[in-house]
């Protein structure tokens, strides 16, 4: 809570709305409307309507500060879904972490001792979703639960309140989930009962909006599993430590399922507001995929949610493998700042995601793959080279066939194409026949030249969208090499829809460069296990070539028997916290 100083709040009556003898008072409430993260008499004017540019903005409070929300009842049964999500630091009448509500007061009045007022939120959607508070004396100390009180609509302010003034706080116990019921606004009314009349005030604020990271944020910490920790440790950890992610979390690790798809069952985001000194309070948002047969989402609550981090619930989701994996955030990816060439203007990034071909239109056309993730073909790069602070980094078939035909011109085609050489025993995908396939054997298959011209037609007409609307030279675009296939394997026909003929549902041939992770200027890769001439992975070099043209070093990580023979890679199996405190609102 920032609140100016009672004697500004105090001149700002007399001086402005002429409080003088005989003259009826007039009541104000005020919030932090020009978002300079405190109160004051600057936010007098233009209080009363919300606008993009001006207004004040709180929290939806969600996080569970004392970690008193369990993940069972009292017989030690896992509690459903929405009993687990409903619990949080805004879902009682307790103030529980008092830094996170927004600001506003009551200016002093002089009025007469039989004065009440009501302080209350409208409209009556709105004022389901937010608490107010109010200090309890001048003198509490307002970091402390205990020196807040809840307001209830029904309560009576008396004349020594109005008085000396009410200092209050703001907080939201929902997100913005319908815009048709709520659409995050809340007018908070100021009704002053005095000398037989009613004189009101009232201020508009909303709730920040739930926001996704991309790539140009600052990562605070790298999120994974045990079983992948140990080829992380040794490709990657000296570079996550010494500045990429940060020394105080540099790994986070999940531990309570045997899911690993940390990409796919939770997104990390979060919410802002101004505070003093130009300095946001921000609290993480987890956000669990619209999943429902997936126990391993309930880590976003029992393992992750704590002090300044909350979790988010979809209200719906449907069972079954399509809506798994459409639904997977694996299928989303998010562009960072720009403006179109449209001229609308994306402060906050802009998500984009993948759809089958029937679903209702969306941004990017992701149905020719067997998993659909958005996050198989395209990803946003740091860069220099644009304007925007970024560019767009694109799979490329042509180039990773060149590099098989070059090995086979340069008379080393009797290389193996995927050089993996360990087994492969377990795995599902894969087959010793396939590992064994040379470079002069692979290029003839005609199926394989068939698969990748289908997977290049989709990727240039995504990139083609892509392009359309983001305002990047062609030339600009990093094209990263990747090869695909059809995979063949009986026990998949049940998890998908029939293929109609000419068509295909592609996953990758060799473990994806373009699935890995962005750190800063450094970049987490799976290994490739291309084709190994000299000692030398060629695959592994033109990929390391494409990414330092975006000024990028690439660290590699083995995924091949972890993820990589599921159909996915570093990208799908891990996760990062990056910077929260952003002003969006700028």
């Amino acid at each position: 809570m920032y609140l100016s100083a009672k004697a500004v709040a105090i001149v700002l009556v007399t001086l402005q709305f002429g409080a003088v003898h005989g003259q009826q008072p007039k009541p104000m409430i005020l919030a932090d409307t020009n978002r300079d993260g405190i109160v004051d008499d600057s936010d007098a004017t233009d209080r009363a309507f919300w606008t993009p540019s001006r207004g004040a903005i709180f929290l939806p409070n969600v996080s569970d500060s004392l970690k008193r929300c369990s993940n069972q009842d009292l017989q030690g049964n896992p509690i459903s879904s929405h009993q687990l999500a409903s619990c949080h630091d805004a879902s009682g009448h307790l103030l529980l972490e008092p830094s996170l509500v927004a600001p506003l007061t009551t200016i002093p009045l002089e009025v007469s001792d039989d004065t009440i007022a009501h302080i209350y939120a409208t409209p009556d959607a709105a004022s389901e979703m937010v608490r107010l508070f109010y200090l309890n004396d001048s003198f509490a100390n307002p970091a402390e639960t205990a020196s807040w009180s809840f307001v209830d609509p029904e309560f009576t302010f008396n004349a020594s309140h109005v008085q000396a003034g009410i200092t209050l706080g703001i907080d939201g116990r929902e997100f913005v989930k319908d815009f048709a019921k709520w659409d995050g606004k809340v007018r908070v009314h100021l009704d002053v009962h005095a000398n037989g009349t009613v004189i009101f005030d009232v201020v508009e604020l909303k709730v920040a909006p739930v926001l996704t990271h991309h790539h140009l944020q600052r990562v605070s910490a790298f999120v994974n599993f045990p079983t992948f920790q140990l080829s992380l440790l040794q490709s990657s950890q000296p570079r996550i430590i010494d500045g990429d992610v940060g020394r105080k979390e540099p790994l986070y690790l999940f531990n309570q399922s045997d899911d690993i798809w940390a990409q796919d069952f939770v997104e990390p985001a979060y919410a802002s507001m101004p505070g003093p000194n130009g300095q946001p309070i921000s609290l993480r948002i987890m956000l669990r995929s619209a999943q429902s047969v997936r126990t391993a989402e309930r880590q976003v609550f029992g393992q992750l949610r704590g002090k300044g981090v909350g979790g988010f619930q979809p209200e719906g989701g449907r069972g079954g493998y399509g809506a798994r994996e459409i639904n997977a955030y694996g299928n989303l990816e998010t562009i960072p700042p720009y403006t179109s060439k449209s001229g609308v203007k994306y402060p906050a990034g802009r998500i984009i995601h993948g759809k089958p071909r029937a679903s209702e239109p969306s941004f990017l056309e992701s149905g020719w793959l067997l998993i659909g993730h958005v996050d198989e073909f395209v990803q946003f790069l740091p860069s220099n080279e644009t304007g925007l602070g970024f560019t767009i980094g694109i799979a490329d078939t042509t180039s990773a066939l060149d590099l098989l035909r070059n090995t086979s011109a340069a008379a080393h085609g009797d290389v193996r194409a995927i050089s993996f050489n360990r087994s492969v025993e377990g795995s599902f995908s894969i087959t010793k026949e396939e590992l064994a396939m040379t470079v002069d054997e692979l290029l003839p298959n005609e199926t394989f030249h068939k698969v990748n011209a289908y997977a290049q037609r989709h990727i240039d007409a995504d990139l083609g969208i892509l392009l359309a609307e983001i305002p990047i030279l062609r030339d600009h675009v990093i094209r990263i090499p990747s090869l695909f296939k059809a995979p063949k394997v009986s026990s998949l026909s049940s998890l998908t829809e029939t293929v109609m003929e000419g068509e295909y549902l592609l996953v990758s041939f060799s473990p994806a460069a373009i699935k890995g992770v962005v750190l800063g200027n450094y970049y987490v890769s799976p290994k490739t296990w291309g084709p190994v001439v000299e000692g030398r992975d060629l695959l592994e070099f033109a990929i390391r070539e494409v990414y330092a043209k975006a000024g990028m070093e690439v660290g590699f990580v083995d995924d091949f028997m972890s993820h990589h023979h599921t159909f996915g890679e570093v990208h799908c199996g891990s996760n990062t916290f990056r910077e929260t405190d952003v002003a969006w609102w700028e």
